[in-house]
């Protein structure tokens, strides 16, 4: 993907004792450089971006841009107070303010963004339109990949790229999940949106907020973007789970405001579930009268699924093709996945990696349980342990037999995480400690009996596994369909 357009480097940044050198490109990667980009030099937490000028340099940068003092001799250096938002401002204007020709609607909340995303897409192809969507699992432009996702939000250099990107390629709407962390960065700086949801608020990204009123302070981040002045989208909408403790925060702070749109189950909300019938095959549910099927499992996708029709029906889109769309889709990738080989249990991957996602996704299965539950499922390292000990409890609970072993243990010790783990458990003999999740996920199918619930947690669509020692190919799917297949395999031979 290359800008469609050049720009003098003292127009980019408005600044008139800068040269008028030709700018080809922006970027914060010094070994994609190439002659005539600008280099941020960003000083990130494992990566400090300043070691790597001189290369940037050598492969024809042309400026320089930190928030550090620098003393270069072969090119400018620009002094910013903050480099994300220098390199979101950037961005938008190279590329021309992309984010202003499409429909942009966000979405934040702790738990299922995704599974939105993905049931406002269905509805969006389902009216007829072109959207793109970029989220957790990857980034895609009317239904094509553009690359898998590193960050559920894009750096701005990346994002702004693939907006213009999008727009390039005839998308009308674009969908992005937009994180906290994101919100809280300046990720998003520049993008006027034109729709913003808010699912929820649970216990996730301590490590970095702190406490809820920061994490709920960085969410709101979202939709003063409708409120504010610099936002000239002309009909802009707050889609709001009214169900949630800070949903009703949040709509007391902008009710007046902005146009609002209420979804929920509980409460009276413009968009209301009633009549609803969940299975091992989706859910049947009314919204507001209108008969409703989707694919994904468990009743808490009735949330996702009203997020979805409510950011639809801003969008100017019709209840045929809402219906229509919410039913079309067939599953999200590493979201309550069933891994189906013709065997006689059953195997779900789940990307629930926080104490709320867990039971969510105990509360869906159990009520169809005739067998044994299984859980496999461990902690993700270098991020909030106040969770551990309350997924260890919660696991055991509600699990007959508990696999506990690595997620993504990053840097720290796994031994730490266990321990951490198993302060939360009191029954300790429910559990089996197997480091490899390999081989736990091996074991639990091989010790599979007919009914039984396999449920692989925490990791997900991830296609990888982050090692103290490096980062591997992984894929939980991959690994249970492999296990399912040796275990057949093995009954065919006896």
């Amino acid at each position: 993907m290359l800008a469609y357009m050049y720009m003098k480097l003292n127009e980019l940044f408005e600044d008139n004792s800068l040269p008028a050198t030709e700018i080809t490109g922006l970027t914060q990667n010094s070994a994609k450089v190439k002659p005539g980009f600008v280099f941020f030099a960003v000083k990130g937490y494992s990566v400090d971006g300043h070691l790597f000028i001189d290369d940037a340099i050598k492969n024809g940068a042309v400026a320089v841009v930190s928030e550090q003092k620098l003393s270069l001799k072969e090119v400018p250096s620009i002094l910013v107070n903050n480099i994300t938002i220098s390199m979101a401002r950037a961005a938008c204007k190279f590329y021309n303010y992309p984010s202003d020709k499409l429909k942009v609607i966000g979405l934040t909340g702790t738990k299922g963004k995704t599974s939105t995303a993905y049931l406002t897409e269905s509805i969006l192809f389902a009216s007829g339109l072109k959207p793109a969507v970029f989220g957790t699992i990857n980034y895609r432009a009317n239904g094509e990949l553009i690359s898998q996702a590193p960050n559920t939000t894009p750096e701005p250099l990346v994002l702004e790229e693939m907006i213009d990107y999008s727009v390039k390629q005839i998308c009308d709407t674009l969908v992005m999940e937009v994180s906290s962390h994101a919100l809280e960065l300046h990720r998003t700086e520049g993008i006027n949106f034109d729709i913003a949801l808010f699912a929820n608020l649970q216990r996730d990204h301590l490590d970095f907020h702190l406490n809820f009123e920061n994490y709920f302070a960085a969410k709101v981040k979202l939709f003063d973007n409708l409120i504010s002045a610099q936002n000239t989208k002309k009909e802009k909408t707050a889609v709001i789970n009214i169900d949630d403790e800070y949903g009703k925060k949040l709509y007391n702070y902008l009710n007046g405001k902005v146009k609002i749109i209420t979804y929920g189950i509980k409460e009276k909300a413009d968009l209301h579930a009633t009549n609803i019938k969940p299975s091992l095959e989706g859910v049947d549910f009314e919204i507001n009268g209108k008969k409703a099927h989707i694919n994904l499992l468990g009743a808490h996708n009735i949330y996702n699924a009203l997020g979805a029709a409510a950011c639809a029906l801003a969008r100017g889109i019709s209840w045929d093709a809402i219906l229509a769309g919410l039913n079309n889709l067939k599953g999200v990738p590493g979201r309550m996945q069933r891994v189906d080989e013709g065997q006689n249990f059953y195997v779900f991957v789940d990307f629930a990696y926080t104490n709320e996602a867990l039971l969510r996704a105990y509360e869906t299965l159990k009520p169809y349980q005739k067998g044994r539950l299984i859980t496999i499922f461990g902690c993700g390292g270098q991020r909030d342990r106040t969770k551990r000990p309350l997924m260890g409890a919660s696991a055991t609970a509600n699990s007959d037999l508990v696999f506990l072993t690595n997620d993504n243990p990053r840097k720290e010790d796994p031994k730490i995480i266990f321990e951490d783990i198993l302060k939360g458990i009191s029954d300790k003999s429910k559990v089996i400690l197997e480091p490899s999740r390999r081989a736990a996920i091996q074991k639990a199918i091989s010790e599979a009996k007919e009914n039984d619930i396999i449920i692989i947690a925490g990791k997900g669509h991830e296609d990888y596994q982050i090692l103290p020692t490096g980062k591997i190919h992984f894929s939980d799917t991959e690994e249970a369909i492999e296990a399912i297949k040796n275990v057949q395999a093995h009954t065919l031979q006896k």
